[in-house]
């Protein structure tokens, strides 16, 4: 064999080779062009509609067809009924809800199918539901001129202030109902979902934005009932019942989760860690975790207004009528709790 016969049989199986290497390359292409294609956010979407989360879901919304998760939470059927209670007296209930324990006036407890807990606030007088100016001190705001500085003096604003069908709703059924325990949470289908229940730690690390949401959407979309992130006016109105129930505002050393306390942790606890965390059936509303309202403040850059202190706070200083001002960023002591109203 020549030279001139081995360069051609050299250069033709070079060629038969690059020729292979173009055809596999196009395959691949094609191949991946037919991959849906998506930045990976932690949340895997089955066929099923089902989540598979290996952190936290994304809170950003995705409307394609195929990621959209279907809404397992249970319709709500029936009408809200009343029941009396131990001490004779009567509450609503809205469906799917069962009468547990408790006097009407002084905290009756309801429970729905799952376990989630919420205390019934009586309120007598549609004119005693309103927000108060609470101090560390438990006392009204005076000015120097001694007349009453009001929270619009001090850019302070609750974006339920106006809420009719709130207000119509305490018209109508003499009162209002408040999560018994801190917003906690478990997984359901590769979600967060909240819960109001015992010996779950409360929900903190989460954005003010994020706590709105979730206290909005506990329960499927119905007209007999609906809940909310807890406003000031519903957090007053708690306080000032307590007080003439026999607790002290001013100084909730002794009834909360405070540095300060004769039992305190100086941790974040499980909500219902401690009986003596209770007030009228409520527990850790001083202290344990700082608690985000609907309330806010500034005059340019709004922040929200959270109550009741924390672990690392006194109870005196920081009791359970207090407010603070948050960043409504993820932080280890602040988390939120939900108010539950009838329609």
């Amino acid at each position: 064999m020549n030279m001139d016969m081995k360069k051609k049989i050299f250069w033709s199986v070079i060629i038969s080779i690059s020729v292979i290497i173009v055809l596999l390359l196009v395959a691949i292409i094609i191949l991946n062009s037919k991959k849906e294609t998506r930045p990976y956010n932690g949340t895997v979407t089955n066929k099923n509609n089902t989540t598979n989360t290996t952190e936290e879901p994304d809170n950003e919304v995705d409307n394609s067809t195929e990621n959209t998760i279907t809404d397992d939470r249970k319709d709500i059927e029936g009408e809200i009924t009343y029941e009396t209670t131990s001490d004779g007296g009567t509450i609503p209930i809205p469906p799917t809800f069962k009468y547990v324990e408790g006097d009407s006036q002084t905290g009756a407890v309801i429970e729905d199918e799952d376990g989630n807990q919420f205390v019934w606030v009586p309120v007598s007088d549609y004119n005693s539901y309103h927000r108060q100016y609470f101090l560390n001190n438990g006392e009204e705001e005076k000015n120097k001129n001694d007349s009453e500085t009001t929270l619009e003096d001090e850019n302070i604003y609750d974006i339920n202030a106006y809420n009719d069908e709130f207000d119509d709703s305490i018209r109508n059924y003499k009162g209002f109902y408040i999560a018994r325990y801190e917003a906690g949470k478990e997984r359901s289908n590769g979600k967060s979902i909240l819960v109001s229940k015992p010996n779950v730690l409360p929900w903190t690390q989460i954005v003010w934005e994020e706590a709105r949401k979730q206290s909005l959407k506990m329960y499927k979309e119905n007209d007999l009932f609906q809940t909310d992130l807890v406003n000031s006016y519903a957090w007053d109105t708690i306080c000032n019942w307590i007080r003439d129930c026999g607790y002290n505002i001013d100084d909730s050393t002794e009834y909360g989760n405070y540095q300060n306390s004769a039992n305190g942790t100086k941790k974040v606890m499980e909500t219902a860690s401690n009986d003596r965390w209770k007030t009228n059936n409520i527990y850790d509303m001083a202290g344990n975790a700082w608690e985000y309202t609907t309330e806010e403040c500034g005059e340019h850059d709004k922040k929200h207004i959270g109550r009741g202190g924390d672990y690392l706070n006194d109870g005196d200083k920081y009791p359970i009528s207090t407010r603070g001002t948050s960043s409504d960023e993820s932080n280890l002591d602040v988390g939120f709790r939900v108010v539950l109203y009838l329609k």
